[in-house]
């Protein structure tokens, strides 16, 4: 065994792709909604039989390497090199490749300077001023150091001095966006190289995953509005106001929309809890926590990602939104919402009351905020009840403005139960027709890009020929009979690839002892091994674990197969027919008629028996 397939025996498809999607059992597979594609019913499969997985709306298919080269955007080496990393085996063929190179500096860079910034905070006279601006935000130091905040000084090159007076390169500090490059270089120092610190004088909070690594930095401003002067050499002098909030830019280790703030202190309270309360600002995680909330976690801004919805979808059921935003009024929190909803997570909104956000809501009461939490109104309540307020329910007008503002939001509830159950209230507060509302959101529904698929089994959609289906019904049995084998011959069967796995089934199944068609396959032939792949991804219903149906089943299918086959061999010798006819050749017309007349009937007899 090479180390390729030693890594692939060691590793679970399906938690390595959990990790990044909310899966769902289907039969004897997972589905999931494709990351590489928009849509809204689950398309892409996970099977674990044969550690595979293929979208069948899109098409991306492959094995665990496959699936990580891309969603990641790694190649083939990256991946190799992670999974080898996860399951301890240590590679001897590879050495590191410059990119893997990288992102072990990067991340050796992110651990130093969140101890440099730390220290300071902690222990340092330069920290003095951010420990008393904790102070006066009403912030415990056992609060501040769990969540691992630190300082970072006032100069232009703290920071980079203390990194590359440790031995890092200026290119790899850049590499990190810990530094920024000046626009001039006129008057710099040699050390600096053209570079400043990118975050000075403010309070840092280090970016993890869900493990604990620091990816990245956001460091906020000490006062609510600071004015600094720029650099001499970035060009005039005049003064400026600095942003709040700055965050690290992109990195080849930091991506914002893959990180939920405090996911690293919150993941296993979120799971005790079976919910999440999501927040926008790290002062409303801070403050939540202290008070003893610890499910509580920030987007840092209200435009969820597909990353981030699925580790909420894994971590638990229900996720309560707490933003200071209008969540009805912007595009952003809504589609978020709505990833939520499609990875199957229950949404509820809590009320701030006269609060503008959580941290300030819990100063002033805590016991209330926690109140908030418990009488959480589901997001579709809000929805409703936001535009009723708005608008008048009594009037044409309002009527229209709220149904325009919440049937298309309804009509993107996945869940068929809830969604009529929406549709009946709206009608009750419009004090309309429930069918009328009911036939509008349909309409909205059927505005909804879809990716259209032929054969719907547990959510999921796939297009299918009879002969694959067929196939893929009869190995969904691990116990394999000889019955099945004479219900169809090979020549009956179109495709090449399933001509040949059923002459091979049949030779290995009357020649061999084992029963259980999963030893059999460790004999299958290489070149039909991604052909058996794409036969297990096919959903089978749960239903056929009855013998008897999945035998009725077997027989239904292979009429099809038979007619299918049979209306071929018509179109092929209506084909011959006709070049006999050109040519006159009396004897092969004679020949080829009476063929064409017992083909015909022995397609109306199949025809007749259904």
């Amino acid at each position: 065994m090479d180390q390729k397939d030693e890594v692939k025996s060691k590793v679970d498809i399906v938690e390595i792709i959990s990790s990044y999607l909310p899966l769902k059992k289907a039969g004897r597979n997972f589905a999931a909604l494709c990351p590489f594609h928009s849509e809204k019913t689950p398309s892409l499969m996970i099977s674990p039989d044969r550690q595979v997985f293929k979208c069948f709306g899109c098409g991306e298919s492959g094995d665990v390497f496959t699936f990580l080269e891309k969603i990641e955007g790694w190649d083939f080496r990256e991946a190799f090199e992670e999974l080898a990393k996860r399951v301890g085996v240590k590679l001897t063929r590879f050495a590191p490749t410059s990119s893997s190179k990288l992102k072990e500096k990067l991340l050796e860079i992110s651990k130093l300077a969140t101890t440099f910034y730390r220290h300071l905070l902690e222990k340092h006279p330069a920290g003095e001023k951010a420990r008393q601006y904790l102070s006066r935000r009403e912030i415990k130091r056992s609060i501040w150091e769990k969540f691992s905040l630190g300082y970072a000084p006032a100069g232009w090159e703290n920071t980079l001095g203390f990194l590359t007076k440790r031995g890092f390169v200026l290119s790899d500090v850049a590499a990190s966006g810990l530094v920024v490059a000046r626009e001039s270089t006129s008057r710099v120092s040699s050390q600096s190289g053209g570079y400043y610190d990118r975050f000075r004088d403010r309070l840092i909070f280090p970016l993890k995953d869900s493990r604990g690594t620091v990816l990245g930095f956001a460091g906020r401003t000490i006062e609510q509005e600071t004015l600094r002067p720029f650099d001499k050499a970035q060009g005039s002098g005049q003064a400026r106001s600095e942003p709040k909030y700055i965050n690290s830019p992109d990195t080849p280790i930091f991506n914002k929309g893959s990180l939920l703030f405090g996911m690293d202190v919150a993941r296993e309270h979120i799971r005790e809890k079976n919910e999440a309360v999501l927040v926008e600002g790290e002062f409303d995680v801070l403050s939540t926590h202290q008070a003893g909330c610890g499910n509580v976690i920030a987007s840092k801004g209200t435009a969820l990602t597909d990353k981030q919805v699925a580790q909420l979808g894994r971590l638990c059921e229900t996720v309560s939104v707490c933003f200071d935003t209008d969540l009805a009024g912007d595009v952003a929190a809504r589609r978020g919402i709505e990833l939520l909803d499609l990875a199957g997570v229950n949404v509820k909104v809590i009320g701030l009351g006269k609060f503008k956000d959580p941290d300030e809501f819990i100063k002033a009461d805590t016991a209330g905020f926690k109140d908030a939490i418990v009488s959480a109104a589901n997001i579709y309540d809000y929805f409703i009840e936001s535009a009723s307020k708005r608008y008048d329910p009594k009037t044409a007008t309002g009527k229209k403005k709220i149904g325009q503002e919440v049937l298309p939001v309804l009509a993107k509830i996945s869940d068929d139960v809830m969604r009529a159950h929406y549709i009946t209230k709206i009608a009750r507060i419009l004090d309309l027709d429930v069918n009328l509302i009911a036939q509008a959101v349909e309409k909205k529904i059927k505005d909804i890009p879809s990716v259209g698929l032929d054969v719907a089994e547990n959510g999921q959609k796939q297009k299918l020929s009879p002969e694959e289906y067929f196939l893929a019904l009869l190995i969904s049995q691990d116990q394999i009979e000889k019955g099945p084998l004479g219900l169809v011959s090979s020549f009956d069967f179109e495709s090449d690839k399933a001509r040949e796995f059923w002459r091979w089934l049949g030779d290995i199944i009357r020649s061999s002892k084992p029963k259980s068609f999963k030893k059999l396959l460790s004999r299958l032939p290489k070149n039909l091994s991604s052909f058996v792949d794409e036969l297990y991804l096919i959903n089978i219903s749960s239903a056929f674990g009855d013998k008897e149906l999945w035998a009725e089943e077997l027989v239904k299918i292979t009429k099809r197969i038979k007619q299918q086959s049979f209306r071929r061999k018509l179109s092929a010798i209506s084909g011959e027919l006709k070049d006999a006819q050109e040519k006159s050749d009396n004897r092969r017309i004679k020949i080829l008629t009476k063929r064409f007349d017992q083909t015909s009937k022995y397609l109306k007899e199949s025809l007749g028996h259904e």
